[in-house]
């Protein structure tokens, strides 16, 4: 019927004005039951920052904002420069970009499993966090996926310092993650503000369609890995069972529940 061929091309106008509709777009892809996208990822895919910085609980979609911004660069005809602390996590968010294009008239000249090329001179090169493996290019967007955990000395502040010569003056630069603990520049971005980023934290308790899944983990997660995976919050040095201001407290002759005498 006539009025088919109608329905894709206001469908299509919509996707290319509205950019949380494109992104529903790519994730039905994925999940053909998706019904909308959050307000925060509508927040992150518009923004024109120069440095976007997420502080985002596990299962709630970060990935797919790297995945979007990356498929909305290739679109352009630019470099996409995505980091990841190991090589499962380069190839997962590759698989993700592969899936979103094919809501999309690109044409994929080659892909593997860490690399795609697109007919418009687009490409998409993920790499593991080393900085002797991501030097030598030049991008037009660098994507940081989990920069918390990222090796190497000053919390990962020598893969960044490879990878920052390599953008366009004109270029962006988004960093995600889950926190892990206080000592690594991803914290620092947070606990330590500085001008010209934009900060977006999204807490599990604030997503309606994950309050199941953050009900079962405050059930079986310890406290302080709940307000570490479920609430964003920085504590120690990620790995400690107990947070050290509740070790200091605990210690302390003026706040220990039992003062020592």
């Amino acid at each position: 019927m006539p009025f088919d061929g109608l329905h894709d091309f206001c469908s299509l106008i919509e996707r290319d004005l509205d950019p949380g509709a494109e992104m529903l777009h790519f994730l039905q892809q994925e999940v053909p039951t998706a019904t909308h996208v959050d307000p925060w990822q509508v927040e992150a895919i518009m923004s024109d920052a120069q440095t976007v910085a997420l502080l985002v609980c596990r299962q709630a979609g970060k990935s797919c904002i790297l995945a979007t911004r990356g498929v909305r660069e290739l679109k352009r005809g630019g470099t996409i420069i995505c980091v990841a602390p190991a090589e499962r996590q380069t190839r997962e968010i590759t698989r993700k970009v592969q899936a979103y294009l094919r809501a999309t008239d690109l044409v994929v000249e080659r892909a593997t499993q860490t690399e795609i090329e697109c007919s418009n001179g687009g490409r998409f090169i993920a790499v593991p966090a080393s900085g002797a493996t991501i030097r030598g290019y030049t991008a037009d967007l660098l994507l940081v996926d989990e920069m918390a955990y990222l090796l190497g000395t000053n919390g990962g502040e020598d893969v960044v310092v490879s990878i920052l010569p390599m953008l366009r003056d004109n270029g962006q630069t988004f960093y995600a993650s889950t926190p892990a603990g206080k000592n690594n520049l991803f914290a620092s971005l947070f606990l330590e503000p500085k001008d010209n980023v934009h900060r977006i934290k999204v807490p599990g308790t604030s997503i309606p369609r994950l309050a199941s899944r953050v009900e079962r983990l405050r059930s079986q997660l310890s406290a302080t890995r709940f307000r570490q995976e479920v609430m964003c919050e920085f504590l120690s040095d990620g790995l400690s069972y107990f947070d050290l201001s509740a070790i200091e407290n605990a210690t302390s002759m003026e706040n220990a529940i039992c003062p020592r005498f």
